[in-house]
């Protein structure tokens, strides 16, 4: 199996003796989509993952081909690719982002995919786990609902419980092809057309290189009419490890997500209605999670778990504050500089 470069920071592997994974059916002409991982630092979590998605089946007129970008200097995630070339499904292509940031490795993503002319981009985590029938599932209900993008539920599980003060993200509640306004990028298929110069031609914030990069890419989407639908039966799986449930953790990635959302806001509306926007909500957050973490320290101290618990909230709503104002300031705080899991 040969690795040809392409430019100075990619090199793909083809792999030529894959089969396709097929439904039998008479239907149209073949489509493909590619299925695009970014990922840093993480090689196990990266190749249980690529297994997952080697057994995903699709109906005879479509096939796949799976995009991983590496955004490691050290390409940690090369090895990973040769070693599965020979699995089997669909082929594995090798691309590496030098730059450091989600933003980079994604847009690199867009720049292969739109080389490779493809139909449909499927985006998934490296540390996620496809379900059987998860590819499938997303373009059924894209084609089924005439939508531009398509976003499907993320089961978590837990190596340790979160803290009770922490609200743990689920699923939306919603059936299949309910009508979202945005989407992640951790489960979600969506059209060539978005990323098209000649359409919609989006790309993602560069700036945002500390998170809400991706629900920003599809709220553009919808305000330029893309339609958006929810998967309810489209899952994957993503195993959070100890490390990003610990407090100070939890509290870094508040403040991180804070940030990027008013840094995002004044990236599209301007510093002046962002300031307006959220300096009274972040001098709320400060005062009031100042507040209420010195009242509860005592008895956090003295090992009250309810003391403990509002001692956090008002840390959280402390952090989410500074967060704001640090996004306002484009002041980011280096969340992602920290890699979770192996």
């Amino acid at each position: 199996m040969e690795i040809r470069r392409v430019s100075d920071n990619t090199t793909y592997r083809d792999n030529k003796s894959h089969h396709d994974k097929v439904l039998k059916t008479n239907m149209p002409p073949q489509e493909t989509i590619g299925i695009m991982i970014c990922t840093a630092e993480r090689p196990q979590m990266l190749e249980a993952c690529l297994r997952t998605l080697a057994t995903q089946e699709l109906l005879e007129f479509d096939r796949a081909e799976i995009c991983v970008i590496d955004n490691c200097e050290k390409r940690s995630a090369q090895a990973v690719v040769e070693k599965l070339a020979d699995l089997g499904g669909w082929p594995i292509h090798y691309f590496r982002e030098v730059r450091k940031g989600i933003p980079y490795a994604r847009n690199h993503s867009i720049d292969v995919a739109l080389d490779r002319s493809y139909s449909w981009i499927a985006l998934i985590d490296d540390d996620e786990k496809a379900s059987e029938g998860w590819l499938a599932a997303l373009l059924q209900v894209a084609r089924n609902e005439a939508a531009d993008v398509v976003s499907g539920p993320v089961i978590r599980s837990y190596a340790a419980a979160p803290p009770s003060w922490w609200k743990t993200l689920k699923p939306i509640n919603g059936s299949t092809g309910a009508v979202l306004t945005e989407a992640p990028t951790n489960n979600t298929l969506f059209a060539r057309k978005l990323i098209d110069p000649h359409q919609c031609g989006l790309r993602f914030e560069n700036a945002l290189t500390f998170g809400f990069e991706d629900i920003d890419f599809f709220q553009r989407a919808h305000a330029l009419g893309c339609k958006i639908v929810w998967a309810p039966d489209a899952i994957v799986e993503e195993e959070i490890p100890r490390s990003r449930v610990s407090p100070e953790r939890l509290l870094q990635r508040a403040m991180s997500s804070a940030a990027a959302h008013a840094f995002a806001t004044s990236i599209r509306n301007g510093r002046q209605r962002s300031f307006l926007k959220f300096l009274p909500r972040a001098s709320r957050r400060i005062v009031g999670g100042v507040g209420l973490s010195v009242a509860a320290w005592p008895f956090h101290a003295i090992g009250l778990s309810r003391g403990t618990h509002f001692h956090y909230k008002g840390r959280l709503r402390l952090a989410r504050g500074i967060g704001n104002v640090r996004g306002l300031f484009k002041r980011p705080p280096d969340y992602y500089g920290t890699i979770d899991g192996h």
